[in-house]
Protein backbone atom coordinates (compact mmCIF):
# COMPACT_ATOMS: atom_id res chain seq x y z
CA UNK A 1 0.00 0.00 0.00
CA UNK A 2 2.43 2.19 0.73
CA UNK A 3 4.56 1.74 -2.26
CA UNK A 4 1.41 2.23 -4.39
CA UNK A 5 0.68 5.45 -2.68
CA UNK A 6 4.29 6.95 -3.15
CA UNK A 7 3.97 5.84 -6.86
CA UNK A 8 0.36 7.88 -7.20
CA UNK A 9 1.98 10.81 -5.32
CA UNK A 10 4.92 10.82 -7.35
CA UNK A 11 3.36 11.17 -10.67
CA UNK A 12 1.06 13.54 -9.70
CA UNK A 13 4.03 15.58 -8.80
CA UNK A 14 5.76 15.06 -12.19
CA UNK A 15 2.30 15.67 -13.94
CA UNK A 16 2.35 19.39 -12.30
CA UNK A 17 6.13 20.11 -13.14
CA UNK A 18 5.75 18.76 -16.71
CA UNK A 19 2.71 20.75 -17.09
CA UNK A 20 4.41 24.18 -15.52
CA UNK A 21 7.31 23.55 -17.46
CA UNK A 22 5.31 23.12 -20.88
CA UNK A 23 3.06 26.13 -19.71
CA UNK A 24 6.27 28.41 -18.72
CA UNK A 25 8.30 27.59 -22.19
CA UNK A 26 5.07 27.68 -24.89
CA UNK A 27 2.62 30.32 -23.50
CA UNK A 28 2.70 34.20 -23.85
CA UNK A 29 0.41 35.23 -21.45
CA UNK A 30 0.22 38.63 -21.08
CA UNK A 31 -3.31 41.76 -19.91
CA UNK A 32 -4.68 42.98 -23.13
CA UNK A 33 -7.59 46.04 -23.24
CA UNK A 34 -8.82 46.07 -26.69
CA UNK A 35 -11.36 48.81 -27.39
CA UNK A 36 -11.19 48.02 -31.24
CA UNK A 37 -12.72 44.96 -30.64
CA UNK A 38 -16.85 44.81 -30.98
CA UNK A 39 -18.10 41.44 -31.21
CA UNK A 40 -21.53 41.41 -33.04
CA UNK A 41 -22.08 37.48 -33.05
CA UNK A 42 -21.87 34.84 -30.57
CA UNK A 43 -21.65 31.14 -30.54
CA UNK A 44 -21.57 28.24 -28.03
CA UNK A 45 -18.60 25.63 -28.80
CA UNK A 46 -19.96 22.37 -26.78
CA UNK A 47 -16.73 21.00 -26.94
CA UNK A 48 -16.31 18.75 -23.50
CA UNK A 49 -12.34 18.35 -23.92
CA UNK A 50 -10.23 15.94 -21.65
CA UNK A 51 -9.42 15.91 -17.95
CA UNK A 52 -6.00 15.51 -16.34
CA UNK A 53 -5.75 12.13 -14.80
CA UNK A 54 -6.82 9.55 -17.47
CA UNK A 55 -5.94 7.09 -20.22
CA UNK A 56 -3.97 8.83 -22.84
CA UNK A 57 -6.79 8.33 -25.49
CA UNK A 58 -8.57 10.30 -27.62
CA UNK A 59 -11.83 12.40 -26.40
CA UNK A 60 -14.63 10.26 -26.62
CA UNK A 61 -16.94 12.85 -28.17
CA UNK A 62 -17.38 12.82 -31.90
CA UNK A 63 -19.99 14.78 -32.31
CA UNK A 64 -19.45 19.17 -31.63
CA UNK A 65 -22.06 21.10 -31.61
CA UNK A 66 -21.97 25.22 -32.27
CA UNK A 67 -24.75 27.07 -31.33
CA UNK A 68 -26.29 30.63 -31.82
CA UNK A 69 -27.06 32.69 -28.66
CA UNK A 70 -30.59 31.86 -28.96
CA UNK A 71 -29.78 27.86 -28.94
CA UNK A 72 -30.38 26.97 -32.15
CA UNK A 73 -27.71 25.08 -34.33
CA UNK A 74 -24.92 27.15 -36.01
CA UNK A 75 -22.74 24.17 -36.95
CA UNK A 76 -22.03 20.63 -35.86
CA UNK A 77 -18.29 19.10 -36.02
CA UNK A 78 -18.30 15.71 -37.04
CA UNK A 79 -15.32 13.12 -36.23
CA UNK A 80 -14.53 10.28 -38.56
CA UNK A 81 -14.33 8.06 -35.67
CA UNK A 82 -13.55 7.58 -32.36
CA UNK A 83 -9.61 7.09 -32.94
CA UNK A 84 -9.25 9.47 -36.18
CA UNK A 85 -8.94 12.87 -34.71
CA UNK A 86 -10.32 13.90 -38.67
CA UNK A 87 -13.39 15.71 -38.97
CA UNK A 88 -15.88 17.64 -41.17
CA UNK A 89 -17.73 21.01 -39.97
CA UNK A 90 -21.21 21.37 -41.56
CA UNK A 91 -24.16 24.21 -41.22
CA UNK A 92 -27.80 22.66 -41.18
CA UNK A 93 -28.72 24.54 -44.48
CA UNK A 94 -25.17 24.88 -46.53
CA UNK A 95 -24.06 21.50 -45.95
CA UNK A 96 -20.27 20.38 -45.41
CA UNK A 97 -18.00 22.88 -45.05
CA UNK A 98 -14.48 22.63 -43.95
CA UNK A 99 -12.98 19.06 -43.41
CA UNK A 100 -9.62 19.46 -41.19
CA UNK A 101 -7.19 15.89 -41.10
CA UNK A 102 -5.32 16.01 -38.07
CA UNK A 103 -1.62 14.59 -37.52
CA UNK A 104 -0.91 13.64 -33.98
CA UNK A 105 2.69 14.48 -33.06
CA UNK A 106 5.18 17.34 -32.91
CA UNK A 107 5.65 19.54 -36.33
CA UNK A 108 2.62 17.52 -37.88
CA UNK A 109 0.34 20.71 -39.08
CA UNK A 110 -3.57 20.24 -39.62
CA UNK A 111 -4.84 20.83 -43.52
CA UNK A 112 -7.84 22.12 -43.76
CA UNK A 113 -9.97 22.20 -46.84
CA UNK A 114 -12.61 24.29 -48.26
CA UNK A 115 -15.57 22.04 -49.42
CA UNK A 116 -18.97 24.71 -49.95
CA UNK A 117 -17.17 26.33 -52.86
CA UNK A 118 -17.58 25.74 -56.80
CA UNK A 119 -13.90 24.44 -57.50
CA UNK A 120 -13.14 20.99 -58.23
CA UNK A 121 -10.18 20.91 -56.02
CA UNK A 122 -11.13 22.05 -52.72
CA UNK A 123 -8.94 25.43 -51.74
CA UNK A 124 -6.85 24.84 -48.72
CA UNK A 125 -6.42 26.49 -45.51
CA UNK A 126 -2.14 26.68 -44.52
CA UNK A 127 -1.20 26.33 -41.34
CA UNK A 128 1.98 26.98 -39.35
CA UNK A 129 3.27 26.80 -35.91
CA UNK A 130 5.60 25.23 -33.60
CA UNK A 131 5.39 23.03 -31.45
CA UNK A 132 7.01 24.95 -29.07
CA UNK A 133 4.49 27.79 -29.31
CA UNK A 134 0.69 27.54 -28.62
CA UNK A 135 0.25 30.28 -30.99
CA UNK A 136 -0.87 28.92 -34.49
CA UNK A 137 -0.57 30.80 -37.61
CA UNK A 138 -2.87 29.88 -40.77
CA UNK A 139 -3.17 31.91 -44.68
CA UNK A 140 -6.38 31.90 -46.67
CA UNK A 141 -6.12 30.82 -50.09
CA UNK A 142 -5.91 34.53 -50.61
CA UNK A 143 -3.17 35.49 -49.02
CA UNK A 144 -4.53 37.22 -45.91
CA UNK A 145 -3.05 35.50 -42.46
CA UNK A 146 -4.35 35.21 -39.19
CA UNK A 147 -3.17 33.88 -35.74
CA UNK A 148 -5.19 32.36 -33.21
CA UNK A 149 -3.13 32.98 -29.46
CA UNK A 150 -3.18 32.90 -25.80
CA UNK A 151 -3.81 35.55 -23.47
CA UNK A 152 -5.11 36.95 -19.94
CA UNK A 153 -7.50 39.71 -20.07
CA UNK A 154 -8.81 42.21 -16.42
CA UNK A 155 -12.33 42.43 -16.75
CA UNK A 156 -13.47 43.94 -13.69
CA UNK A 157 -10.77 43.02 -11.84
CA UNK A 158 -11.28 39.30 -12.91
CA UNK A 159 -8.92 37.68 -14.87
CA UNK A 160 -10.48 36.04 -17.49
CA UNK A 161 -8.57 33.59 -19.81
CA UNK A 162 -8.76 33.97 -23.42
CA UNK A 163 -8.03 32.08 -26.67
CA UNK A 164 -8.06 35.34 -29.41
CA UNK A 165 -7.92 35.56 -33.21
CA UNK A 166 -6.29 38.26 -34.80
CA UNK A 167 -5.66 39.29 -38.14
CA UNK A 168 -2.05 39.34 -38.94
CA UNK A 169 -0.90 42.94 -41.25
CA UNK A 170 2.83 43.06 -42.53
CA UNK A 171 3.25 46.69 -42.60
CA UNK A 172 6.69 47.39 -45.09
CA UNK A 173 6.48 50.47 -44.71
CA UNK A 174 6.74 50.76 -40.82
CA UNK A 175 8.43 47.38 -41.19
CA UNK A 176 6.26 46.13 -38.48
CA UNK A 177 3.43 43.58 -37.99
CA UNK A 178 0.26 45.06 -36.94
CA UNK A 179 -2.22 42.54 -34.84
CA UNK A 180 -6.25 43.35 -35.12
CA UNK A 181 -8.19 40.96 -32.91
CA UNK A 182 -11.23 39.86 -34.75
CA UNK A 183 -12.57 36.42 -32.47
CA UNK A 184 -11.64 35.47 -29.05
CA UNK A 185 -13.08 32.21 -27.27
CA UNK A 186 -13.80 32.86 -23.32
CA UNK A 187 -13.63 30.35 -21.43
CA UNK A 188 -14.83 31.77 -17.63
CA UNK A 189 -16.73 30.28 -15.14
CA UNK A 190 -20.05 30.96 -16.52
CA UNK A 191 -18.89 30.40 -20.15
CA UNK A 192 -17.11 27.46 -20.34
CA UNK A 193 -18.80 24.02 -21.30
CA UNK A 194 -20.73 22.91 -18.87
CA UNK A 195 -19.22 19.96 -16.83
CA UNK A 196 -15.76 21.54 -17.69
CA UNK A 197 -13.29 23.52 -15.43
CA UNK A 198 -10.22 25.21 -15.87
CA UNK A 199 -7.86 22.47 -15.50
CA UNK A 200 -9.59 20.31 -18.72
CA UNK A 201 -7.71 20.25 -21.93
CA UNK A 202 -9.81 21.41 -25.09
CA UNK A 203 -12.98 22.48 -23.64
CA UNK A 204 -15.08 24.94 -25.34
CA UNK A 205 -16.72 27.94 -24.30
CA UNK A 206 -18.30 31.55 -25.53
CA UNK A 207 -16.57 32.50 -29.00
CA UNK A 208 -17.31 36.00 -29.83
CA UNK A 209 -16.61 37.05 -33.17
CA UNK A 210 -16.48 40.43 -34.73
CA UNK A 211 -18.52 39.64 -38.02
CA UNK A 212 -16.66 40.87 -41.87
CA UNK A 213 -13.29 40.20 -41.68
CA UNK A 214 -13.43 36.52 -41.83
CA UNK A 215 -16.43 33.81 -42.64
CA UNK A 216 -17.39 32.27 -39.53
CA UNK A 217 -16.99 28.68 -40.35
CA UNK A 218 -13.64 28.84 -40.70
CA UNK A 219 -13.52 31.06 -37.45
CA UNK A 220 -15.32 27.79 -35.67
CA UNK A 221 -12.83 25.34 -37.65
CA UNK A 222 -9.80 27.13 -36.60
CA UNK A 223 -10.82 27.58 -33.23
CA UNK A 224 -11.80 23.73 -33.15
CA UNK A 225 -8.36 22.77 -34.40
CA UNK A 226 -6.85 24.94 -31.26
CA UNK A 227 -8.70 22.98 -29.22
CA UNK A 228 -7.65 19.54 -30.60
CA UNK A 229 -4.26 20.76 -30.20
CA UNK A 230 -4.55 21.77 -26.60
CA UNK A 231 -6.10 17.77 -26.05
CA UNK A 232 -2.67 16.32 -28.44
CA UNK A 233 -0.56 18.13 -25.48
CA UNK A 234 -2.57 16.71 -23.18
CA UNK A 235 -2.03 13.40 -24.37
CA UNK A 236 1.43 13.85 -24.20
CA UNK A 237 1.72 14.79 -21.15
CA UNK A 238 -0.54 11.67 -20.04
CA UNK A 239 1.72 9.62 -22.16
CA UNK A 240 5.28 10.79 -20.48
CA UNK A 241 3.75 9.93 -16.97
CA UNK A 242 2.82 6.14 -17.80
CA UNK A 243 6.21 6.00 -19.26
CA UNK A 244 7.93 7.10 -16.13
CA UNK A 245 5.50 5.08 -13.67
CA UNK A 246 6.64 2.26 -16.09
CA UNK A 247 10.14 3.06 -16.28
CA UNK A 248 10.19 3.76 -12.19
Amino acid sequence: MTTSTTTTTTQLEDFKESRASISSSTTTLCTLVDPSFHPTQTLTVDARGIGAFRLPIPSRQTEIAIHHADGSEAYVSTRDKLWSGNSILSHPKQGNMIRTEYFFGPNREPILRLLNTSNVVPDEIKVTGQWTSRTTRFMMPNGSEYEWAYAKEKVDGNRINLLILRAVTQREEKEEIEHRRIAQLVRGAETRTSGTSRCTAGNGGELQIQEGELDSAVIVSTCLMMLKKEIDRRRLIQFAIIGGGAGG
